[in-house]
């Protein structure tokens, strides 16, 4: 029996991607094929599954790239054929995002579908720019409009006399290609052209613009400050209650791009306090993490496991590698034996204690200097056996501490090895390109000698904001330098935190 297929028409929200429901985030990553529109979140596409097939539909103003037609007929086709497709859309499907054309044409062909809502534009852009659309005394309705289609067309349609009596808000959506004959015939139809009115642009993102005033200074204004699509267009008196504060706008790193170069799927801690600071944050991996191929020493240090007193991770990739590796050989976390553990900081320790493991050594500064010379210090090192799970990058200088001076006997296993990874494949390069960035953010060795061997890939288009270059930590610093590159930032101890504190302090707006 064929596999029966299923069609989701599904809201991703106004752009921020913590603004997708559970429901959808589940969804785009079980899904057989994604159909997508051009105002969806970049980054929903990578939470797909590896063979997901991913089709773009997205429409710009002068360019169609798939007729809604052809949009109906694959989704049907897609469907027939089996699969779980996800129809995602900006916003919510049922405001202006030509879900009833699509729900219908699934009716007449029997397919089976679902409707997942989501945080439409107007709400979701006039909350992140602190713009009430509802007040007891000031504004008793909304209305949702739309300025795309004809002005004279809609004119037939919309008594605007009758929106100007309600004293209700406005929420005009795809509205700025005409914005001029909007606002023209908002005051013809009987709004005074003092009405307050706001518009947003590339709202609930860190790229987000707004400006206020009144009705009859929007085009002028809109024009000052070169406001563009996407955007929302507010009008009406609850508008004018907008606060002078604006929590979205006012983080520090509001307005600041950030290169980052960690590995797929490695950057979610460092891109999320990044982008808590308001900064937009561009993933461009210059490294991969491969697992290791030595079957044979892997097997071997295992089978001694519970002769070692200590075990040493001296980075996350080798922990998470090391388990992985290690649930395969063992069905049971206590055949891990009565190792004590160190690990280099904090980022590599919670890795071990997501297996309910205690970590008893973390140095005060997370380097392999400092984690040798703090597991000298506990003199539990003398004959002791000592297993140190390493890369294939990683340098001796922590071995021959744990030896020279500790007196211990050390075994290292490579559990991963790090590889350059192809940069013309990442999804943000084009972006990076044409927008450039405030900085370049490395946090190894090997991303700085990949982004050097890969240097003429990155080379930015006119206008571009020329990034600089903040590193981790010493070392990857003298990786840079010793290969002609200035370092403009480093991080003041190697550590995420550190690393973030020191783009406030060189990029963040003064409080």
């Amino acid at each position: 029996m064929s596999k029966k297929g299923k069609v989701y028409l599904v809201g991703a929200g106004p752009g921020d991607q913590g603004l997708i429901t559970l429901k959808a985030r589940d969804l785009v990553s079980s899904c057989d094929v994604l159909v997508y529109d051009n105002l969806i979140n970049p980054a929903f596409l990578a939470e797909t599954a590896p063979e997901c097939e991913l089709i773009d539909v997205g429409k710009t103003p002068g360019r169609h790239t798939v007729e809604q037609e052809q949009i109906c007929k694959m989704l049907v086709e897609k469907a027939q054929s089996g699969n779980l497709v996800v129809r995602l859309k900006g916003g919510d499907p049922f405001v202006f995002g030509r879900c009833a054309e699509e729900m219908t044409v699934l009716d007449d062909a029997g397919v089976s579908y679902e409707i997942v809502p989501g945080v439409t534009a107007a709400l979701g852009c006039a909350a992140y720019a602190g713009i009430p659309l509802t007040h007891r005394d000031y504004g008793s309705s909304i209305s949702f409009l739309t300025g795309h289609e004809d002005i004279e067309k809609e004119a037939l349609r919309i008594d605007f006399g009758k929106f100007a009596a309600t004293g209700g808000t406005l929420c005009i959506y795809m509205g700025m290609s005409k914005l001029e004959e909007i606002v023209d015939k908002l005051i013809a139809g009987g709004l005074p052209d003092s009405k307050p009115a706001a518009i947003v642009s590339n709202g609930t993102l860190p790229s987000q613009r707004k400006i206020l005033g009144p009705l009859k200074n929007l085009v002028g204004l809109a024009k000052e400050k070169g406001l563009g699509s996407p955007a929302i267009i507010f009008v009406g008196n609850a508008v004018g209650l907008a606060g002078s504060g604006d929590w979205f706008e006012d983080r520090p790193l509001f307005g600041r791009r950030f290169v980052v170069t960690r590995p797929v799927g490695q950057n979610s801690r460092l891109k999320k306090l990044l982008e808590n600071k308001g900064a937009e944050v561009l993933e461009l991996p210059l490294i991969k993490i491969l697992p290791a191929d030595d079957r044979k020493l892997v097997a071997e240090a295992f089978a001694g496991i519970a002769t070692y007193g200590w075990i040493v991770f001296t980075s996350a990739n080798g922990a998470r590698e090391f388990f992985n590796l290690f649930f395969r050989a063992f069905g049971d976390i206590r055949s891990f034996g009565p190792m004590r553990i160190a690990c280099v900081g904090e980022t590599t320790a919670s890795v071990v204690r997501d297996y309910n493991l205690e970590v008893e050594l973390i140095p005060p500064v997370s380097t392999a200097e400092d984690l040798a010379q703090s597991l000298v210090a506990t003199e539990s090192l003398d004959s002791a056996h000592v297993l140190v799970i390493t890369g294939s990058r990683n340098r001796e200088i922590l071995v021959n501490l744990l030896e020279s001076v500790g007196h211990a006997i050390v075994d290292t296993l490579s559990v991963y090895s790090t590889d350059f990874s192809d940069v013309s494949e990442a999804a943000a390069l084009q972006d990076f390109r044409e927008k450039g960035a405030d900085a370049l953010v490395f946090s190894s060795s090997s991303a700085a000698l990949s982004y050097v061997e890969q240097e003429e890939d990155l080379v930015l288009e006119k206008d571009a904001r020329v990034p600089i270059l903040c590193s981790f930590g010493a070392q990857t610093s003298a990786t840079l330098k010793e290969n002609g590159l200035s370092v403009d930032l480093e991080a003041e101890t190697p550590s995420l935190d550190s690393l973030v504190d020191s783009l406030v302090a060189k990029f963040g707006r003064s409080s």
